[in-house]
């Protein structure tokens, strides 16, 4: 029996991906992204993100408020 190779595809967004992606602007992004608040991985000064993280922070966060 043949192994095949499944690639699985991450998508990546960075700070820019963001903001085309939540609905507020720049410095409201960038407090968010400062405090933690939002699903990042923080590499150097780069912020990054996936679909996953960003679908399970969203479900999690249902029915709630976020203050900031």
């Amino acid at each position: 029996m043949d192994e095949k190779n499944t690639a699985t595809t991450l998508n990546v967004y960075s700070q820019k991906d963001l903001l085309k992606i939540f609905p507020f602007g720049k410095t409201k992004l960038k407090q968010l992204l400062a405090a933690g608040v939002l699903p990042v991985v923080k590499v150097g000064r780069t912020y990054l993100s996936s679909d996953e993280l960003i679908r399970r922070w969203l479900l999690d966060n249902v029915g709630k408020t976020v203050y900031f």
